[in-house]
């Protein structure tokens, strides 16, 4: 898996994968393609803009130094957005494709997501919401207790399909993040 800028073609397919997913948004309305072509000129584009978004793509496999098929494929995306740089915080934010879905390919999205954070964004603290009408609820818990965050529910704060749903917000601190990096294997070294 790798992160990659994101083009205008790329933001067409997360919009249609957006569009199915409106459990999961903070804001359930289905965009237009005018609507994500601004937000790509507008955000995306914007060094001034507060959010950062790259693509999420998975790279080719390799068995025994041969490629098997020679092409990228976008995946998903995801995204630090509300940075408050004075803070050094940001909220996270991700969208896979649903053929993709539970098969880690999320998990590993993240942790780019929190590197690029943490090791280049100098971010302090990574947080999210997510509604518990939200599939990926689950997902959200695992990744949380994986890096040691915090993890609170708060009732009542969506309405969808008819009802009130609570939600959950996490967080991962810069030293959560590193500590667990720190607990990886770390590659063996040649002898000099």
């Amino acid at each position: 898996m790798k992160l990659k800028a994101l083009t205008l073609a790329d933001l067409e397919q997360v919009r249609l994968w957006r569009n199915e997913s409106l459990s999961a948004l903070r804001t359930p309305f289905l965009l237009t393609q005018e609507q994500q072509e601004q937000f790509y000129r507008d955000v995306i584009c914007s060094r001034q803009a507060g959010a950062r978004y790259w693509g999420v793509w998975k790279q080719p496999p390799v068995t025994r130094g041969i490629v098997v098929f020679d092409d990228e494929r976008l995946v998903g995306m995801c995204g630090l957005e509300n940075i408050s740089w004075e803070n050094h915080r940001a909220e996270i934010s991700i969208i896979l494709n649903p053929e993709h879905q539970g098969k880690g390919h999320g998990e590993k999205a993240v942790g780019l997501l929190l590197d690029q954070g943490f090791n280049y964004l100098n971010l302090d603290n990574i947080w999210g919401e997510c509604y518990t009408c939200n599939p990926a609820v689950d997902f959200w818990g695992k990744v949380t207790k994986k890096y040691k965050g915090s993890w609170v529910t708060i009732p009542n704060t969506k309405y969808y399909s008819g009802k009130y749903w609570d939600s959950v917000f996490f967080n991962v601190t810069k030293e959560d993040y590193r500590e667990h990096e720190n607990t990886l294997p770390q590659p063996t070294q040649a002898p000099d």
